[in-house]
């Protein structure tokens, strides 16, 4: 179990498949249900933790390795659709059979796996930081930052405020300790390709979207900036989505604004409900 990939309680539950999630429950005394999809749960506790004031949130833990049947044409597996697919055994498992989904930048892959091919379960979906990308890179300031040797320099263009920050972010990698992320690229950033099987396809999805989404974004995030075009056409063709920027707020706005980042999600349940 990846118990430390989770602040405080953590739970696992082996599904049919033999897999094994690792996940946190809070707000257990809600009846209607959040879930939140993450490579751990530290800095975005406190978003968590809001939401579970008044939801019954799940954080599960999108994996890195072990079994998984959704493959690609080499027999390795499709990240970006087992992660979605891990969501929806583990919901199926759990006897959830509608609930809201709540994801931040790789978390949002999930999502758009179940907008594909499992919207009956979904309620609405808040998509953080992420599109869809359909249309050409605009930069690639955020993985170069990352692959530049010094991680602390990425961190540190991805807050507002890294005087406080840093501590934080850096309380959490030694929780979580090292993990493979040469997937990332891949799955969690460049991943449309790998749950549609093309961008026509995609855009046809956006275009003709039944469930309420919320597009969310910081001005100063390098990543929003570096996908700039396919965040503005995932704005303007989504149907009926909603989109809410925030001046200033970068990369790891859950560090440095918590409270904003769950207002902006309850305030958007609450306006579709």
């Amino acid at each position: 179990m990846d118990a430390n990939k989770i602040k405080g309680e953590a739970k696992n539950i082996i599904l049919n498949n033999g897999v094994e999630i690792t996940y946190c429950e809070r707000g257990e005394n809600n009846s209607d249900v959040i879930i939140c999809g993450a490579f751990f749960f530290h800095t975005f506790m406190p978003v968590v933790e809001k939401l579970a004031e008044k939801y019954h949130v799940y954080g599960v833990i999108m994996r890195f390795d072990g079994k998984g049947d959704e493959l690609n044409s080499d027999g390795s597996i499709n990240w970006a659709r087992q992660w979605g697919k891990d969501i929806y055994n583990f919901a199926q498992a759990m006897n959830l059979n509608q609930f809201h989904y709540v994801g931040k930048c790789h978390g949002t892959v999930p999502g758009w796996y179940l907008v594909k091919n499992h919207p009956e379960v979904l309620k609405t979906f808040a998509c953080y930081f992420l599109t869809p990308h359909v249309c050409k890179q605009n930069d690639n300031q955020w993985f170069n930052l990352l692959t530049g040797g010094d991680p602390s320099a990425m961190m540190r263009a991805a807050m507002r405020k890294p005087e406080t920050g840093m501590k934080i972010k850096m309380e959490e990698m030694a929780s979580v300790g090292k993990i493979d992320v040469t997937i990332v690229p891949t799955y969690a950033a460049n991943f449309t390709e790998h749950i549609w099987q093309s961008k026509e396809d995609c855009i046809e999805t956006l275009k003709n979207m039944t469930i309420p989404i919320e597009y969310l974004f910081g001005t100063e995030d390098l990543f929003f900036k570096d996908h700039f075009d396919s965040s503005i056409f995932a704005i303007m063709n989504t149907k009926d989505a909603k989109t809410v920027i925030l001046g200033g707020e970068r990369h790891l706005m859950e560090i440095d604004c918590p409270e904003k980042i769950a207002e902006e999600i309850l305030n958007f349940i609450d306006n579709v409900n």
